[in-house]
């Protein structure tokens, strides 16, 4: 969490999350195209009603980031192409 921002989700509901969600969604994400015709997933956003979570695959890990879900998608648009990059 940066300094000055507040989480809407507590340490442990975070470390929680992070045990299975991204293996549980990357996984029914990647059935919407088996067959690979849409290409790799890449990432997947989830939307609550204050926040947004960004979470994509990230040397050999996985990455989550959040933003209020007013502005998340202007922000996840201007990380994505870095954090791409980043990841080569």
């Amino acid at each position: 969490m940066r300094p000055g921002f507040t989480s809407y989700t507590s340490d442990a509901e975070d470390r929680a999350f992070m045990e299975f969600g991204p293996v549980v969604l990357s996984g029914v994400a990647e059935r919407l195209t088996e067959s690979g015709g849409a290409g790799r997933l890449q990432s997947i956003v989830v939307n609550f009603d204050k926040d947004s979570v960004l979470l994509m695959n990230f040397r050999g890990g996985y990455l989550a980031l959040s933003a209020d879900r007013s502005y998340a998608y202007d922000v996840f648009q201007e990380i994505d192409v870095k954090l791409r990059q980043l990841a080569q």
